[in-house]
């Protein structure tokens, strides 16, 4: 026998001497632990210990301080748990302080890299951290008895035995290792480590390595790794490259460990019937390879660099904010006992330890319940974490099916992985750092391929050690198409030739764990997959460890003996579940008059009943016991009463709050005592001492008992009928006194976020009790599975109709559930769905949504920003506002720019190409999408994530996608002639692709019975299908005359089809002029819909054919997709203009203004069938989630006098009480300078982007100039065109108007002319031989008329002599070709800045200019010299678009790309005040008034401000800036010294890119949602603001800061 299979009779000898709990309950394993030093080598495996005390010893030291005090654990391996020691060594790849030196701790790589990285410790530390590893060494026994004493190199190395003489040559490489490691002191520890686990490992070899010839080739390589590392500077270089050096000894650890145990894989491949000598050499052979790989790479290290330091912190961060399932790992208390169940671990580690492309990837152990297999997995689990390398282990509860655990399985499994690889760590940040969608997908498999097999696939190119993932209870995930996809990912093949699941790297190791269901034995019996059934295993070895353990149970009672132990263990029929419940039945004492024997008596009497039978006689016997007959009347009602609370609950909780919870049941006869029924089932529950363990059956076996009535027949529990109970006792526990109620943990401070308060977690721990949180997270889930009845849903309203509401809010949010209100929100829609009397509460739970996801972001950033910026800033008409807001009359006011409604738009899903077709589920909550990329994709309508990987079996566009009625089937049409039929909730392709079409298939759509599908094609047919066969109906229709889309065709008719007799109905339909690219039928079926590329929609009468109406005309484009309402009432259109329209099927009329947002052609419309959403796709990659009800909301009469594109140019009227300005949107506008309204209406007549504006002296005329090459002029007060300028032979950059309003300037490429008013003539200025070579930018006349400046792309400023239309040489008075130069900044492509703007000083005595070298420069009309040197603005980071000097000529204004506006000292140069601040995009134009009070400034955030200059004087030294954001003063915000700290520094202008309006060290003031508010919000110093809908925000009574729960103080 060898070492792993010692004959049975030590084996019950070691078992006698170690006792404890199968499923290892933490106060029996100390005896455990006490005995494992006298177990053989196979069972106590002192080798993974010694290591481990090792690691442990150099861990402590590594992050405590100097001179720790000794201990157990770095003594002795008796101060570790049998559990937590190895057979094999462990790799610490970090080293993490441990504060309890008699526990074991996780060495996970979650937070070595942080420590280490970013601190070296002092020597003294490291002196000691030396110290403390050779005591741990010095205390080592090796079990083998060849070496006694392993503490240092010498005392290691006089032992070895002269067996291995023939060795000798490799083994000097190892005694020179030790020699030069051990004398190293003042290094890193986490060299330090690697050196230990280096010297160990070589240890390991001297001492037990297989003296097997075959393996000496390997142990060369292992020799030439020591020879490397001691290599000129190796040694001391390890802390320097922590991740090759632990890719290097985790491979030589796995080497070592195949070296240690050749004997037990010849043995294993034997039985495999392998080829021993090929396994070996091929094993050998892959070691080898990667080892070279890994000392190439620590060469180049070493040449490459001198010093690395990894620095994980921001890996961390993108790591952990994926979804992650907490509890959900190894537990070392579920550990086998020890002895027991030795053959299957040993086969499987064999099977781990395997090498080779042929060995399976996955490994399935089956098994019915009770036979013990989650310890197996968790005993494999703990294992391979002290064995080291990656490895995870992930557990399904189906008591915490609420968890979803199924959709975070493998986001959590990448997560555990990460902290045990460097590569893998990086891998995985890598892959979410840009997608952080792709933290939180319920996609699971972008999940499986994006997180595990591309990280995993990486990390395993360094290194063969296995990568070890355990899927324990995988039954438990909830039903089959819960893990159904699961299966899938875990089972496929890559190709038909392969037997290996796709994709997974060699060297993976997937064990699954679970109960042989039909659904888990489909998809795992395969040959791929290496199974393992519980039931196959000998029945006399389940004996002996059922016996074993039993021994352990029943150790101390009186006159029991090995005679009773093998009558338990004949009659548990190798259940250990059995086994536990008649150990804990033998040793209860709840029953009066009946002793242990007597109970032995009971157990093993009867008939001999097996399997699931003989556990339901155990399960009756107990309850039976605990309520006898004669009790069953009063006793069983109770127990099926709380027992149902306990399955029904969607999480276990704790007994108070099972009480708490119980207390609130409608029916007070129905509040029992719960502790009293619970603390009678002690073994059958979870611990009944604790009151802070939450409540469950102990195993899976008992639930499935009462559950099933044919098997607990009286005790049977319907959980079902407690569902009710829960949700009015969920819904009242959160109006009770310790309920829900305003700022619930009592936080302080409105200005710190919610991570900065430091005890967060603890007070919602103390202020959210369990019952508490429990019924805010499950109300709605309970609701939805109750039956509708009207008390229920009166409970519903009222919570509604309170502050609880919001409370509810709260609270979910400090918890970090907020995303799960979504959930329940949307149970109680669907709950309350058709039940007119309660429309209110529909509606509110609709609003209620609407709310959440505009403004879940900021309540869990900053919980009390609930109060202070959700609700204020919620749409004026929606109910949250109207019914909360004035209960919180201290926060933000909004006294203009209030917006009305949620806006139309609710999401915008991001598809993988661009979308030629979109389909919405009858049940309106997923959308299919048909992708140019030959792809399907399949999105939750509410989350907007993919519910699959994309469907793949197309290989052209897929241009048209349908659901079935029953929203089943998906059927979509494709380029490539086919049609595929797919399983909507799986996405599997059903059957081979329909063929017969000869072209593209352009449309497809389902018959209203789901038993047929139409399909037309670019062949000029139409097909019919049945939906099961797949096979055609009849011969294919025809009958246009060329292509045609179900019966649309760009032969510009419609034909009307008899769809039983495939024949064509009436004559083609007639009266669009263009191709019908697309048609509908109303539900009725009485009306045909058609839209056409002659950009109209038409309506038809099914039955006469003739057209009802005019043509719905709108659309400025191609009509490419309709859609009719279910109710016939609306018509909903898409065209290539960008916009989706709605129209009024009865009227014709368009509803509300376009739908606008898409950025090219809109392919594909559709509605949901209750109408109250719209579902659109582009040819931008985008999907639009829009809200029906707000299509008919009146579009307010400020957005639409407001320009629609950017604000190009500005300037005030002579007498200061008109602003003009021009846009991209290519018109005019003149706006009223107090009011901000539209004085008349736009002018309209460019065709282009109006560049620039001028307003003749007398403020009668107003000149314009375009990018469609012409200058237009415009009466102010009519608003009428006075005249066209045409010439210009480039579009216009700039203009300008004489003084005498005789001539106009204006200046394009390369040329200025003048243009006389009167005639129209024009007169160019010199050509580009002696003018500008460039575009002109910007044209400035002086106020007497002689002079014109011109600033050119060119980087020139050029001085011109108006009457003589010269060049004027400024310093001589003559005309020359000569330009004056000044600006010299580089802009792109090396070339000189270029003058943007110029502008005249009014005694025509300077020049000011801009330049895009952000700088402002001061020219002498008189003499062409500079005056100053060039302003560096200290605060424009941008090009200075835009100059203009005041009236009096003291001051500059200047407009930059950086979005702010500056005024500066003419004399000095020196800025005046602080820089305005407000617009969003660059500032292209700015005006100052004729009273040189105010600024105006034109952006391309679409707006124009008014800005008071005289604000710049208001600031006095040591005085806090004010905070408004309105134009009225009073408004500013209330006690802003102690949101500015007292301090001087500028106030914030207005919300960053994120909304929030953020002080001094990050202070939160408010949350504006830019989402709806764009960028029109007024900012410090504007008086006014254009479109005057901009946002106005009185803060004079504002609650903040540390005031912030007066907010709902009057």
């Amino acid at each position: 026998m060898n070492k792993d299979h010692p004959p049975r009779k030590k084996r019950r000898e070691s078992q006698n001497q170690s006792r404890s709990n199968s499923h290892l309950a933490e106060e029996r394993g100390q005896r455990a632990v006490n005995a494992s030093s006298s177990l053989p080598p196979s069972r106590n495996e002192s080798r993974g210990g010694s290591l481990m005390s090792l690691c442990k010893s150099l861990a402590r030291s590594a992050g405590q301080s100097p001179n720790p005090k000794p201990t157990a654990a770095s003594s002795s391996t008796q101060a570790l748990p049998h559990s937590q020691t190895s057979q094999h060594l462990p790799l610490p790849t970090t080293i993490t302080p441990e504060p309890n030196p008699d526990q074991t701790s996780d060495l996970g790589v979650a937070n070595i890299s942080l420590t280490i990285a970013s601190e070296q410790p002092h020597p003294t530390h490291v002196k000691a951290a030396l110290a403390k590893a050779k005591g741990g060494i010095d205390g080592i026994r090796l079990v083998s008895g060849k070496v006694e004493n392993v503490a240092s190199a010498s005392d290691h190395l006089q032992s070895v035995p002269d067996t291995i003489d023939s060795f000798s040559k490799i083994l000097k490489t190892f005694e020179k290792f030790h020699s030069v490691a051990t004398t190293l002191t003042n290094i890193h520890p986490y060299a330090k480590v690697a050196l230990g686990i280096f010297t160990c490992a070589s240890k390991m070899i001297l001492d037990q390595a297989n003296r097997d010839d075959q393996v000496s080739r390997l142990l060369l390589k292992i020799s030439e790794v020591y020879a490397l590392l001691m290599e000129g500077e190796g040694l001391a270089r390890i802390a320097s490259m922590p991740e090759i050096c632990e890719k290097i000894a985790r491979q030589t650890l796995e080497c070592a460990d195949f070296v240690v145990h050749y004997s037990d894989m010849k043995s294993f491949w034997r039985r495999l019937r392998k080829h021993v000598f090929n396994e070996t050499e091929a094993t050998i052979q892959r070691h080898n390879e990667v080892l070279d790989n890994l000392m190439q790479q620590f060469r180049d290290k070493m040449v490459l660099t001198n010093t690395e330091t990894v620095h994980r912190i921001a890996e961390d961060q993108d790591i952990n904010g994926m979804e992650y399932v907490r509890g959900a790992g190894r537990n070392t208390a579920k550990n086998c006992l020890p002895g027991t169940r030795e053959d299957i671990l040993s086969e499987i580690k064999c099977w781990i330890r395997s090498t080779g492309e042929d060995v399976p990837r996955v490994l399935w152990l089956s098994g019915t319940a009770g036979k013990g297999k989650s310890a197996i997995a968790h005993t494999i689990a703990n294992w391979s974490h002290e064995r080291g390398g990656m490895r995870a282990c992930f557990c399904f509860d189906r008591t915490r099916e609420a968890e979803r655990r199924h959709e975070k399985i493998f986001t959590t499994i990448a997560r555990d992985l990460a902290d045990c690889d460097i590569t893998m760590r990086g891998a995985l940040a890598r892959a979410v750092c840009d997608d952080n969608e792709l933290k939180h997908t319920v996609d699971i498999s972008r999940q499986w391929q994006e997180l595990v097999v591309g990280p995993v696939g990486e990390a395993s190119k360094a290194i063969t050690a296995p990568v070890q993932i355990v899927i324990d209870a995988l039954d438990e995930s909830g039903d089959a198409n819960t893990r159904e996809h699961i299966l899938r990912l875990l089972s496929r093949k890559t190709d038909a030739s392969s037997s290996q699941p796709a994709e997974l790297p060699a060297n993976a190791r997937i064990i699954i764990i679970s109960r042989p269901l039909q659904d888990i034995r489909d998809a795992l019996y395969a040959s791929h997959v290496h199974h393992i059934s519980m039931d196959d295993i000998p029945p006399a070895s389940t004996h002996n460890d059922i016996r074993l353990y039993i021994s352990n149970r029943l150790e101390g009672l009186r006159n029991f003996n090995n005679a009773h132990f093998n009558t338990l263990a004949e009659k548990s029929d190798g259940l250990f579940e059995w086994a536990r419940l008649a150990c804990e039945y033998i040793k209860g004492t709840n029953k009066v008059g009946l002793d242990p024997a007597d109970r032995f008596d009971a157990v093993v009497a009867g008939t001999s009943e097996t399997g699931t039978r003989l556990l339901d006689i155990m399960y009756t016997r107990i309850l039976e016991e605990i309520m006898p007959k004669h009790e069953h009347r009063e006793a069983i009602p109770v127990f099926c009463s709380v027992m149902g609370q306990i399955l029904a609950s969607l999480e276990p909780l704790p007994i108070p709050a099972l009480k708490a919870m119980r207390l609130h049941f409608p029916d007070q006869h129905s509040r029992y005592n719960v502790e009293n029924v619970i603390r009678s089932l002690g073994s059958l529950v979870t611990s009944i001492t604790d009151p802070q363990t939450p409540i469950r059956p102990l195993h899976a076996s008992f639930y499935d008992f009462l559950t099933d009535k044919s098997r607990s027949h009286d005790f049977f529990v319907d959980s079902s009928l407690v569902q009710g109970d829960l949700a009015f006792a969920s819904l009242r526990v959160m109006d009770s006194k310790r309920g829900l109620r305003f700022n619930i943990c009592s936080l302080e401070n409105s200005y710190l976020p919610n991570s900065s308060v430091p005890d967060l977690e603890k007070r919602v721990k103390d202020s959210i009790p369990a019952q508490l949180s429990y019924s805010s997270r499950f109300w709605g889930t309970h609701v939805g599975f109750t039956r509708f009845e009207s008390s229920l849903a009166k409970e519903v309203e009222a919570f509604f109709d309170g502050e609880r509401l919001l409370w509810w809010l709260e609270a979910l949010a400090l918890m970090k559930c907020l995303s799960g209100s979504v959930v329940t929100l949307l149970s109680i829609t669907d709950w309350f769905s058709g039940h007119t009397d309660f429309t209110h509460v529909s509606d509110a739970t609709r609003d209620t949504l609407r709310f959440v996801r505009t403004f879940a972001s900021t309540i869990l950033r900053s919980t009390p920003h609930l109060y202070l910026s959700a609700l204020p800033f919620a749409p004026m008409q929606s109910r949250m506002f109207r019914k909360f807001a004035t209960k919180f009359p201290r926060t933000p006011r909004i006294v203009a720019g209030h917006v009305e409604d949620w806006p139309q738009m609710e999401k915008i899903i991001h598809a993988n190409d661009k979308v030629n077709s979109v389909a919405m589920s009858p049940d309106g909550k997923r959308i299919a999408c048909g992708l140019r990329d030959a792809t399907i994709q399949v999105w939750d309508i509410e989350t907007g994530e993919a519910l699959y990987a994309p469907l793949q079996g197309h290989t052209d566009h897929v241009v048209s996608v349908a659901f079935s009625p029953n929203g089943r089937r998906i059927v979509s049409g494709s380029a490539d002639t086919t049609i595929w039929v797919w399983d909507a909730k799986t996405g599997e392709a059903l059957g081979s692709p329909l063929q017969g079409h000869t072209n593209y298939v352009w449309s497809v759509a389902i018959s209203p019975d789901g038993k047929r599908i139409v399909s037309g094609s670019y062949d000029k047919t139409i097909r019919v299908w049945n939906m099961e066969t797949c096979e055609a109906f009849g011969a294919p229709l025809q009958g246009h005359t060329r292509t045609r889309i179900v019966s649309g065709s760009d032969d510009e008719t419609i034909q009307v089809w008899n769809i039983e007799t495939c024949e064509a109905f009436g004559a083609p339909l007639q009266g669009h002029t263009a191709w019908v690219r697309c048609v509908a039928i109303s539900p009725d079926g009485k009306r045909i819909v058609s839209g056409s590329d002659d950009n109209t929609i038409r309506v038809w009468d099914m039955e006469t054919g003739e057209a009802l109406g005019a043509p719905l005309q709108g659309h400025t484009g191609f009509v490419i997709s309709v859609a009719i309402l279910s109710d016939g009432n609306r018509i909903l259109s898409g065209s290539s203009d960008k916009t989706v329209r709605v129209w009024d099927a009865k009227t014709g009329a368009a509803l509300g203004s376009p739908l606008q947002g898409h950025t090219s052609w809109v392919y594909s419309v559709a509605i949901s069938q209750d109408g109250n959403r719209i579902v659109s796709g582009s040819d931008d990659r985008t999907i639009r989630v829009w809200d029906a009800n707000t299509i008919t909301s009146k579009v307010s009469v400020a957005a639409l006098q407001s320009h629609t594109g950017f604000v190009n140019s500005v300037a005030i009227s002579p007498d200061g009480h008109s602003i003009v300005s021009g846009s991209d949107d290519a018109t005019v506008r003149v706006w009223d300078i107090e009011t901000g309204k539209a004085l008349v209406a736009p002018l309209e007549g460019h065709t282009q982007s109006v560049q620039s504006v001028a307003i003749s002296s007398d403020g009668k005329s107003i000149v314009s100039n375009s990018a469609d090459k012409t200058i237009r002029m415009w009466n102010v007060e009519t608003g009428e065109a006075l005249g066209v300028f045409q010439g210009h032979t480039g579009y216009v950059g700039s203009v300008a108007i004489s003084p005498d309003r005789n001539y106009i300037i204006s200046g394009s490429y390369n040329t200025i002319r003048v243009w006389h008013i009167g005639t129209g003539e024009a007169h160019p200025f010199p050509s580009r031989h002696h003018g500008h070579s460039d575009w002109v930018r910007s044209i400035a006349i002086s106020s007497n008329g002689n002079r014109v400046v011109s600033g050119s792309e060119d980087g020139t400023i050029r001085v011109w002599d108006i009457k003589t239309i010269k060049v004027w040489d400024i310093e001589t008075g003559q005309s020359s070709s000569a330009p004056f130069l000044g600006h010299t900044g580089i802009v792109l492509l090396g070339h000189t800045g270029i003058a943007l703007s110029v502008a005249i000083s009014p005694d025509v005595c300077r020049i000011v200019s801009g330049s895009s070298d952000m700088t402002i420069r001061v020219w002498d009309m008189g003499t062409g010299k500079r005056l100053n040197a060039p302003l560096e603005l200290e605060g424009h980071f941008g090009s200075i678009n835009t100059v203009a000097i005041s009236p009096d000529g003291n001051r500059i204004v200047s407009g930059s790309d950086d979005k702010t506006i500056r005024v500066w000292d003419m004399q000095t140069g020196e800025g005046v005040g602080a820089p305005f601040r407000g617009h969003t995009g660059s500032v292209r134009s700015v005006a100052i008034s004729p009273d040189g009070k105010h600024i105006v400034s034109g952006s391309f955030d679409k707006t124009i401000r008014v800005w008071d200059i005289d604000l710049l004087n208001q600031h006095q030294p040591f005085e806090t800036p004010k905070m408004c954001f309105s134009s009225n003063p009073t408004h500013a915000l209330h006690s802003a010294s102690s949101f500015l700290q007292d301090s001087e520094t500028s106030a914030p202008p207005g919300p960053n890119e994120e909304g929030w309006v953020v002080g001094p060290e990050g202070r939160l003031l408010l949350w504006i949602p830019l989402a709806l508010y764009s960028s029109n919000m007024y900012a410090p110093g504007n008086t006014l603001v254009i479109p005057n809908s901009a946002l106005q925000l009185d803060l004079s009574r504002v609650a903040h800061g540390t005031s912030w729960h007066k907010c709902r103080t009057q």
